[in-house]
């Protein structure tokens, strides 16, 4: 199996601090993976990386058969725009849109979106799309913001801690929706989170701690969202 994304030895110093310490893996298309490690791990930085958010010290990342690490800053805002979403634990809406218009706000001309009334619906979002932010509950908004991410029809979704302000119900409901996404139009979703019940849900999970990865398993009996014990 070809990978979609791959890394070799990533390292990642903030002056004497090393946050990564040379990481070596590859991504398959259709999977849900997630990245597990505490706060200070270096799961959000190695994220990070992989999306091309941020330049790694040493190593390479490659996506399908183009490094990204050595693309020019238009070169790179390109490939994110067309290959990846991102799904932050802090929403990230703009307050004076709708929700439909948060929603198609990153799509152009040049991309072949997801039916819209299909993937609203799937979200649950439908009956939403008149409202403000402010106007909705922070699940709610977790989903809009998901809708972002995916509506360009980009093949790979990044999510970072995207749980984290969420209580335990909306919390299950956005990990259930991530899946149904995924067996739906068949992204690619890299989450990093710091629970491990979410981990329980994933295809593979790789352990991270000091800027090492410590374990990758694949997940041979995945359990459902609804499933998870909440601790």
């Amino acid at each position: 199996m070809i990978p979609i994304l791959s890394a070799e030895k990533i390292t990642k110093d903030y002056g004497k601090e090393k946050v990564l310490k040379g990481i070596t893996l590859a991504l398959y298309q259709e999977t849900f993976t997630v990245i597990l490690g505490p706060s200070g791990s270096g799961k959000s930085t190695l994220l990070n990386i992989l999306s091309g958010m941020v330049k790694p010290t040493t190593g390479t990342v490659k996506y399908e058969d183009k490094i990204i690490t050595t693309l020019s800053q238009t070169e790179l805002a390109d490939w994110k725009r067309n290959n990846i979403g991102y799904v932050f634990q802090n929403y990230m809406l703009l307050n004076n849109l709708t929700a439909e218009e948060n929603i198609k706000v990153g799509i152009s001309f040049q991309m072949t979106p997801l039916a819209f009334d299909r993937l609203t619906r799937i979200l649950e979002i439908d009956g939403l799309l008149d409202k403000f932010p402010a106007q909705l509950s922070g699940g709610q908004q977790q989903r809009v913001a998901i809708a972002r991410a995916v509506i360009k029809g980009t093949p790979f979704i990044f999510c970072d801690e995207a749980t984290g302000a969420l209580d335990e119900e909306n919390s299950k409901k956005v990990v259930e929706l991530l899946h149904s996404l995924k067996n739906t139009f068949g992204v690619t979703i890299l989450f990093a989170t710091h629970n491990e019940q979410i981990a329980h849900t994933a295809n593979r999970i790789i352990t991270m701690k000091d800027g090492m990865v410590t374990s990758d398993i694949a997940n041979k009996n995945p359990v459902s969202a609804n499933d998870m014990i909440w601790r």
